[in-house]
């Protein structure tokens, strides 16, 4: 069974890496790691991590001279902006990867005469530079948006003018606008504003774990009505505050799919086990036994079989509803 990741953060240890003098970390590194884990797609992304938050824009500039050069060596990468890009991974030996942004504060210092100028230039040579995702925030209150846990909360809450040319913009070029991090006023104002459907690539149900980052009956609601998914977060703190377990997981899985459908239901595991190593400038302490890593995914698809879920409804989860989504909001 083939799986779409709507959510990794692998570029991250890319860049951390090759920093240190390393090459082809793809292939050596997550390659035999994303094949084992059944991985046929990922949307990865750009992530200024906090330790840089004083210069950003430096940070992301790094982070895509370190990752495009590490792709470029690679002999398992292939890079997508549709789904009419992709390849049979078993065939080619190959990952699809799209590329994503989360968290936009480093367009604040795109170099333009203004904020305004910025976003109108950054989003063009985004998009001619591979990108079709955006999380305008991350844990943070930027010029564009209001996102969850934000450590400078004060400033506003909601999406800026800015916010809205962002999204104009975005819809404009067909963009994967993820509401996963925003917090519930910038959501309501992106899904009002945005004149496509969106996503929250790795966000899991409020009801049933009541973390920020978690997504309200109604917000899943909202997302499903326009055809947008939702990526089941396997990170531990946002499946269960006291007993993170995979079945807890599978709980999630169950809770969304029986309040929305199943089609509207996919994996966005947002795996860190990859990142102890470095210094983000934050703290990421714990994993969910059993869903540590990529490579656990064969177990839990398993599991979610052995808990009632037909070989449609996984298949869908798996690989089918991201990849049927992609295929009609991105437009090459």
């Amino acid at each position: 069974m083939r799986v779409f990741d709507l959510h990794s953060d692998l570029f991250t240890d890319i860049a951390y890496r090759r920093g240190k003098g390393e090459t082809h970390v793809f292939d050596r590194i997550h390659y035999p790691k994303l094949k084992n884990g059944f991985v046929d797609a990922v949307i990865c992304v750009f992530w200024v991590e906090p330790a840089f938050r004083n210069d950003p824009f430096a940070r992301f500039k790094a982070l895509y001279q370190y990752v495009m050069e590490d792709l470029k060596e690679s002999a398992h990468v292939n890079i997508c902006v549709s789904t009419t890009d992709m390849v049979d991974s078993c065939k080619t030996g190959k990952i699809n990867i799209y590329l994503g942004l989360e968290g936009l504060t480093f367009l604040e210092s795109w170099g333009r005469q203004d904020l305004h100028a910025n976003v109108e230039s950054a989003f063009p040579e985004l998009h001619a530079k591979d990108f079709r995702h955006a999380i305008y925030a991350w844990n943070e209150t930027n010029f564009l948006a209001s996102g969850t846990g934000s450590y400078n909360e004060a400033i506003h809450k909601g999406l800026t003018q800015h916010g809205k040319e962002a999204t104009r913009l975005a819809n404009k070029q067909n963009w994967i606008l993820d509401a996963s991090h925003a917090d519930e006023k910038s959501f309501w104002e992106l899904y009002h504003l945005s004149d496509q459907p969106i996503i929250a690539s790795h966000s899991n149900a409020k009801a049933l774990c009541a973390q920020d980052r978690n997504l309200t009956d109604e917000q899943m609601k909202a997302i499903a009505s326009r055809g947008g998914i939702i990526g089941l977060n396997a990170y531990f703190e946002f499946i269960d505050e006291e007993a993170p377990t995979v079945n807890r997981f599978i709980d999630h899985a169950v809770y969304i799919a029986d309040l929305i459908g199943p089609e509207h239901v996919a994996f966005g595991f947002d795996f860190i086990d990859f990142l102890e190593h470095h210094e983000v400038g934050d703290s990421f302490e714990g994993l969910t036994p059993g869903l540590e890593t990529v490579e656990k995914v064969p177990e839990l698809l398993l599991k979610m079989e052995k808990r009632g879920f037909s070989t449609k409804e996984l298949e869908g989860i798996s690989f089918t509803n991201a990849f049927s989504f992609l295929s009609k909001q991105l437009k090459g």
